[in-house]
């Protein structure tokens, strides 16, 4: 392989991802996606990723295989286990999963050939696949974990076994990258030890680079929020009642709710109970490419009220177009959000949400879009991205 590398081929690289977009979530793992599509520029990459369906149609295993953004990727969709006897269950949903993996695998070495290395999105199970690899074929794999289950708040990294074999992984692995030192800590804070752990940042798209400024609603303060609708963690619940609030006391604002998800009838539902007017809280559903950076071009600010988080991309992506964030003080966000280009408060304190957005909608916080915009358009690029990734590639597979 090294040798190969050095006459100018690229070298190979499988990605297993546990999050991924797919028929069913466009959204789900996209910066994933991103990071295949930063990669591919300098490598040969390829995805393979699995997910159970209930009531599949075409049998136990339906491969969906496709070249995306110049990406081969392999998704597998698997029949779930409906059978809930003891061991017999459990021993079958982790059979399907790893043959669901291995189909997609095979495709595309038809297409590929033999890689030369793994990079595995999101621990646990995929870390088996890895080991197998690196025991076997002597083939070596890093890691990218994005999960903030290994967060205190969230307390759902649990089990003797899991933990020690998410060990295993970690340990064998070349090098770990996370999204914030944060995460990198709390996940050293379970034992998970490499002496090579790195920050490596999502992408951001080209969309959001290439978009102008987008003219703001006269008269009108525009905050927007974009998100996967899942309540437990993004607390839009919290933050519809904040609009609520604000509706109440003055109506020269408008509040955007961008995204969809598990979540997103019952808030819709509960955005209606609480009789917040339409002109002032607009539900935008899911909203991507182009028509996302436009909608966030024309906001004074993003909104993120979070519980708890790791590190959204939509940060970002909102940097990237000179829009300031008003965050919560959760998980690695504090690491990129500041004075100069936002406003940082404590989760669930709904009471310093509604002064701070009074305070932006007065024009008492007051940020250099320009300056955001300059900073981050350094940092978040594909091209910025695929370079960090590629030259991991390299020194894993010791190649000067």
């Amino acid at each position: 392989m090294t040798m190969a590398d050095q006459l100018g081929k690229k070298i190979k690289i499988l990605f297993l991802a546990r999050w991924y977009p797919n028929r069913y979530d466009p959204m789900f793992g996209l910066f994933i996606k991103k990071h295949a599509e930063a990669a591919v520029v300098h490598a040969d990459v390829g995805v393979v990723y699995v997910q159970a369906v209930e009531g599949l149609e075409s049998g136990t295993y339906d491969l969906n295989y496709k070249i995306e953004e110049k990406v081969p990727t392999a998704i597998v969709y698997y029949k779930a286990v409906d059978s809930k006897l003891p061991i017999v269950s459990p021993l079958l949903k982790i059979f399907r999963f790893y043959k669901a993996n291995f189909i997609g695998i095979r495709k595309l070495k038809t297409v590929l050939g033999d890689f030369d290395m793994l990079h595995i999105h999101i621990l646990s199970r995929l870390g088996l696949i890895a080991l197998y690899y690196k025991w076997f074929y002597a083939t070596p794999f890093v890691v990218s974990e994005h999960w903030s289950r290994y967060l205190a708040l969230t307390q759902s990294f649990k089990g003797f076994f899991r933990k020690w074999f998410t060990r295993q992984v970690v340990k064998n692995a070349y090098a770990v990258t996370t999204v914030t030192k944060n995460l990198a800590s709390a996940m050293q804070s379970h034992r998970l030890k490499n002496p090579r752990y790195q920050v490596l940042a999502n992408v951001v798209h080209d969309d959001f680079f290439n978009q102008k400024q987008h003219k703001k609603l006269p008269g009108k303060t525009t905050f927007v929020h974009v998100s996967c609708f899942e309540d437990r963690s993004k607390n839009i619940s919290g933050m519809l009642n904040v609009i609520q609030q604000l509706a109440g006391e003055r109506d020269d604002f408008v509040f955007h709710m961008v995204g969809e998800g598990i979540d997103y009838d019952q808030l819709y539902n509960f955005a209606k109970k609480l009789e917040i007017p339409a002109d002032l809280l607009q539900f935008k559903g899911l909203v991507e490419g182009k028509e996302l950076a436009r909608t966030m071009a024309g906001a004074d600010m993003t909104v993120i009220f979070s519980n708890y988080e790791n590190f959204p991309v939509v940060i970002n992506e909102s940097f990237v177009l000179g829009v300031p964030v008003l965050a919560t003080r959760v998980g690695g966000i504090a690491e990129a959000v500041n004075d100069s280009n936002g406003i940082l408060i404590d989760a669930g304190d709904e009471k310093a949400l509604f002064e701070q957005m009074i305070a932006v909608m007065d024009g008492n916080k007051r940020f250099d879009s320009e300056a955001i915009k300059k900073q981050s358009r350094l940092s978040y690029g594909a091209d910025t991205i695929g370079s960090d990734l590629y030259e991991l590639y390299r020194k894993a597979l010791g190649v000067n």
